[in-house]
């Protein structure tokens, strides 16, 4: 059965770009277009889609935050990539926290990166059908240490504290690094983090992958001090 896909972007022509790109791949991918978030949210209402594509900046006052913040019914579990030309680490630590499966930014490579992570996301989506986006690990590609570091305290910052003793799962987040040197660098900081927990380090096609554990913060009703796990 034909895979089909939502793509939210006001630029015509970026959308048809994205089109044929994601078509050379996947010919018989059906993709609908909405040129603002409010036209994108009428159509989740009228149909289901395999994947989203969201751009963060949009017009007609809902953004791509805005968005995902109205459609958080709507989309269960649906995969969302949020693609961006001005986000920053901050935007990102929220759109994941609001639902974003992967975030890229609006670069040179920016296709051919499309190409594969709708590929590898759809196919993940037919192999494990009953699973919801909870049990994946969030995914930031930042391409460099410092960012990479900004998001993962930005993100970490927005997990709500929870009780202590009250067993609520750490968040599962994914660095993936191109450039050996900047891995090295985030290898270094990384472990000076706060509430941070390394799970897994792996290089797999020249990509250097780190898989943590983010801890929330933990709210002690003794006192009511909050501390960090």
């Amino acid at each position: 059965m034909a895979k089909k896909l939502l793509l939210i972007d006001d630029d015509p022509a970026f959308r048809e770009m994205v089109g044929i790109a994601l078509r050379q791949r996947m010919p018989d991918l059906e993709i609908d277009e909405a040129r603002d978030g409010h036209l994108g949210e009428k159509k989740l209402r009228g149909a289901r889609y395999d994947l989203i594509l969201l751009d963060y900046k949009l017009p007609f006052g809902m953004d791509g935050l805005r968005f995902l913040e109205k459609t958080e019914k709507l989309r269960l579990d649906t995969p969302l990539i949020m693609i961006t030309g001005e986000g920053n680490e901050d935007t990102a630590a929220r759109a994941f926290r609001l639902g974003v499966t992967d975030y890229l930014g609006k670069r040179r490579d920016l296709l051919l990166k499309l190409q594969s992570l709708v590929e590898e996301v759809l196919a993940e989506k037919r192999e494990q059908p009953g699973e919801s986006r909870g049990a994946h690990a969030k995914r930031a590609n930042l391409n460099s240490a410092i960012s990479s570091v900004e998001f993962i305290r930005n993100y970490r910052d927005g997990i709500p504290p929870t009780e202590a003793g009250s067993g609520q799962m750490a968040d599962a987040v994914m660095i993936e690094f191109e450039d050996a040197d900047e891995f090295n660098k985030f290898s270094s900081f990384v472990k000076r983090i706060d509430g941070v927990k390394i799970q897994d380090v792996r290089i797999l096609d020249n990509r250097f992958i780190y898989m943590l554990s983010l801890l929330p913060s933990r709210f002690e009703k003794m006192g009511k001090v909050f501390t960090t796990a």
